[in-house]
């Protein structure tokens, strides 16, 4: 676990994330990175093409929407990232608060949009975050198992030591 006053860039757990979701054989194929204060997205966004074009995939960029889509023989993610930083606990329940509401209005319960060969995949919504105390403080008081249920919601906490996601079903404790 991280103490609350350690930076962990949305970055992070973006690259994290993905390294996580190709692992599990799922293919990113839709990216939306961050911008703002202290955030290089051009750099972030040609470091993610360069490692994809090395195994010859070009996943699109755009400039809203879920952080990540990606999908599998069985599965379609729907991803929202964060990061954590030295903000008060008000700005990080802010924060939090934000990406729970992004991930929320990314809810699908159909594969309509998806061709025809991923229609019968299941809907998973990721809320990727560091295992921060703040940020665990806010996922058990505020996402409680029947939301995550409810939607398909899954946790990917982000591990600073390990620098791997963990993820936690959306029948899983916290």
């Amino acid at each position: 676990m991280v103490s609350q006053n350690e930076i962990v860039t949305e970055a992070q757990v973006l690259r994290a994330t993905t390294v996580y979701l190709v692992g599990n054989g799922a293919t990113p194929y839709q990216f939306s990175i961050a911008s703002g204060k202290g955030i290089d997205a051009k750099s972030i966004k040609s470091e993610f093409q360069q490692l994809f074009l090395k195994v010859g995939h070009n996943p699109s960029f755009v400039s809203n929407g879920p952080d990540i889509m990606a999908i599998s023989d069985n599965e379609w993610w729907i991803i929202e990232c964060k990061g954590s930083g030295t903000g008060k606990p008000q700005t990080q329940r802010n924060n939090f608060d934000r990406a729970l509401a992004s991930v929320v209005s990314y809810f699908e319960d159909s594969t309509d949009q998806l061709p025809k060969e991923y229609q019968n995949v299941e809907v998973k919504l990721g809320l990727a975050i560091p295992s921060t105390d703040q940020c665990l403080k806010e996922l058990k008081t505020r996402v409680r198992k029947p939301l995550r249920k409810r939607l398909n919601l899954c946790i990917l906490l982000y591990d600073v030591e390990s620098k791997k996601i963990v993820e936690i079903s959306p029948d899983q404790d916290l």
